[in-house]
């Protein structure tokens, strides 16, 4: 396969057998459709894309809605989230005035409810588990999608934490923002970056790609260029660490040992999240 951003020939990357995976997203029904994950790597700008059974949208559609619960960790007091997404919310107030917010793939609603309430706020998810845990946090919140929702928001803001990761085709989704957003309005996206130098180190065992949802993972030369290609000017962007982070002496220790544990003869160890996600603020020109 060709890469969906800039068309270049991919390469072999990640080849895992999902015996080896458990997570609440990975229940029996996709496990039977999904024997293996695999990942293909884009030679010129880095980007990683599935090749397997998650490319069918049927598959990952019918996966989503009937998730469980189990599969949303953020909880509302776990301080880590709570201040990871005031950061985020003050990274974004500089760069819009307006304080209609849509959060697209909102899951349960964590990062709505962190923000202050100058916000008007609303959001979209696709599971039924996380539009109940997000209504119990008093949210307006509809389970759809913006390709599936029957009315038209007009919004200051839409952002999209952790999921452009989740689409098949990152310019259908990015396409799919433009009905709802007033003009100047922005958009603010959070995923993992495919050319941060912990994902470069890590390979095949970064832990970000043993997530069976994450099948198109960015490079930020990908992100910029996707953005920049759908009439969005790029306002700010950022490394960070993702709030589930484990931080930076857990990732050195598991790359400090790696050489002891082929002199063991053991398997590689998966390399957890630090430093290697990015957020992006962008206008639509």
């Amino acid at each position: 396969m060709n890469c969906r951003i800039c068309n270049t020939e991919t390469d072999p990357f990640l080849n895992i057998s999902t015996d080896q995976l458990d997570e609440p997203f990975l229940d029996a029904a996709l496990r039977a459709s999904l024997p293996e994950l695999k990942l293909r790597r884009c030679t010129n700008c880095g980007c990683l894309w599935a090749h397997d059974a998650r490319r069918d949208e049927g598959v990952l559609r019918h996966a989503y809605e009937r998730v469980a619960g189990s599969y949303f960790e953020s909880p509302q007091d776990n301080q880590s989230y709570a201040q990871f997404y005031k950061k985020l919310e003050q990274f974004l107030k500089l760069h819009v005035s307006g304080r209609r917010i849509l959060d697209v793939g909102c899951g349960d609603g964590v990062f709505l409810s962190c923000i202050s309430d100058e916000w008007l706020r609303q959001g979209l998810e696709p599971s039924a588990s996380g539009v109940t845990l997000a209504r119990q946090k008093n949210l307006d919140v509809q389970q759809a999608t913006l390709d599936s929702v029957q009315n038209k928001y007009e919004v200051d803001v839409i952002s999209a934490l952790d999921v452009v990761e989740h689409v098949i085709d990152p310019h259908q989704f990015l396409e799919s923002f433009k009905p709802h957003l007033r003009p100047g309005g922005v958009v603010l996206l959070l995923t993992g970056d495919a050319d941060s130098y912990p994902a470069r180190i890590a390979g095949p065992h970064w832990s970000y790609l043993r997530w069976c949802g994450h099948i198109s993972v960015l490079s930020r030369t990908g992100l910029r260029t996707l953005l920049q290609s759908h009439g969005f000017e790029i306002l700010a962007w950022d490394r960070c660490d993702h709030p589930s982070s484990s931080g930076a002496v857990a990732w050195w220790r598991v790359h400090l040992l790696e050489p002891v544990r082929r002199l063991l003869g053991r398997n590689r160890s998966w390399y957890p999240f630090w430093r290697d996600h990015q957020m992006v603020v962008a206008r639509l020109s």
